[in-house]
């Protein structure tokens, strides 16, 4: 565990890094980026509440966590796929890499623009490759939340909940009373 989130805070570390030394400002690599997964650990969130949910017999209150899951993963996706597909270069991360290489060969860049162009190109195909592993991991998430909620509404084997039964504070008494 140790490992793994060293390997983890190491790569957020470099986006950090490297969105620093952007020449555009690292606004274009880490904003896209941090969009997409923070709306991709929402679902995640999502994904987790309705498995509990289900999982505890409260199938009828699973809706208030599934809807919106249904929407973000939806919102999400094709945000995604429009930065990873779109042919303009303003929006895509590969259009506007493959942009940048075409003007890079033409030598249309200026000498400055020029010399940072390869870093550029990089970053934004990176972006790409990683907008795709977190939709993927996302959709992963997704199947297996719905593979786990079917075995159980079949009566099949699944893991056991491992939540803690919920105990009413001092607070809760003492407001429920009141």
């Amino acid at each position: 565990m140790l490992f793994s989130s060293a390997v983890v805070v190491s790569a957020w570390g470099y986006f950090l890094y490297i969105g620093v030394i952007d020449p555009n400002g690292g606004v274009n690599i880490l904003w896209p980026l941090f969009g997409i997964s923070n709306q991709i650990l929402a679902a995640i969130a999502l994904c987790v509440a309705t498995g509990i949910l289900v999982k505890s017999g409260k199938l009828k209150y699973a809706w208030l966590t599934a809807l919106p899951l249904i929407w973000l993963v939806i919102i999400t996706s094709t945000a995604t796929w429009q930065k990873l597909s779109s042919a303009d270069p303003r929006i895509g991360f590969l259009a506007a890499a493959n942009s940048l290489s075409d003007k890079l060969a033409a030598g249309v860049l200026s000498p400055d623009k020029a010399a940072v162009a390869p870093q550029l190109i990089f970053n934004q195909r990176l972006d790409a490759v990683l907008a795709l592993f977190f939709v993927a991991l996302l959709w992963l998430i997704v199947i297996d939340m719905l593979r786990v909620c079917m075995r159980h509404l079949r009566g099949q084997a699944v893991p056991p909940l491992s939540e803690t039964p919920h105990y009413p504070t001092q607070l809760e008494e003492a407001w429920a009373r009141d």
